[in-house]
């Protein structure tokens, strides 16, 4: 089985929106609705984590979705806690899917790649690759330049085998590491994670112009 963390509790802040941006519509549907029912075909659970003053909303928004298999969870003051928030809250499956519910535009194509090697290797993440010269500086100094051929975009959905996923966060707690995706929550522990092909239209919506006109 398969199950899905969605993470909705951000605040969005550089949008420019009172709302969220992952509760805005988009053609009608909310941005976070796109973002979960792309996974149903592939998923037996999900759980959304949700910023505390909407999970009542959503909580109702998705009460008939999936035969009740959609739970709706508080999320912590970071990502990473509200993260392991819903791993938590999963009921136990084989393969844990982690998604930005900001990434709507998310493909089955690229579902499938992801939980496929996922299966195969136990952790995965899709990634695009660098197509611009990446600079590393220091204040207004240029250090170095990249090697770009190296360097990858990594995306979401995330797959990972449940147990090497609760492993990953066990060991960040206890270290009281955080990191900005959980991939890196899995390297640290010594496990080799696979790169997949992302897609360049399965963008993070950040800013208003990711989506001139539709939100």
């Amino acid at each position: 089985m398969i199950g899905l963390i969605l993470a909705a509790a951000g605040a969005g802040s550089r949008f420019g929106s009172t709302v969220p941006k992952q509760f805005l519509p988009l053609e009608g549907v909310p941005v976070y609705r796109r973002s979960l029912e792309a996974f149903q075909p592939w998923v037996s659970h999900a759980v959304v984590v949700v910023p505390a003053e909407w999970k009542e909303r959503v909580s109702c928004e998705t009460q008939h979705l999936w035969q009740g298999r959609i739970y709706v969870e508080v999320g912590g003051d970071r990502r990473q806690d509200s993260v392991r928030c819903g791993l938590l809250s999963l009921p136990p499956v084989e393969i844990v899917l982690v998604h930005d519910a900001a990434r709507p535009f998310v493909t089955p194509a690229l579902i499938k790649r992801v939980v496929d090697e996922s299966r195969r290797s136990g952790a995965c993440i899709p990634a695009i690759p660098v197509n611009q010269t990446v600079k590393e500086v220091a204040g207004s100094t240029i250090l170095r330049t990249l090697d770009r051929s190296r360097l990858v975009l990594a995306q979401t959905p995330q797959g990972f085998r449940r147990e090497i996923l609760l492993q990953a966060f066990a060991r960040a707690e206890e270290d009281g590491f955080y990191g900005t995706d959980e991939s890196i929550l899995v390297e640290r522990i010594g496990i080799p994670v696979s790169v997949v092909e992302g897609e360049p239209g399965n963008i993070k919506i950040t800013f208003r112009h990711d989506v001139p006109g539709q939100l």
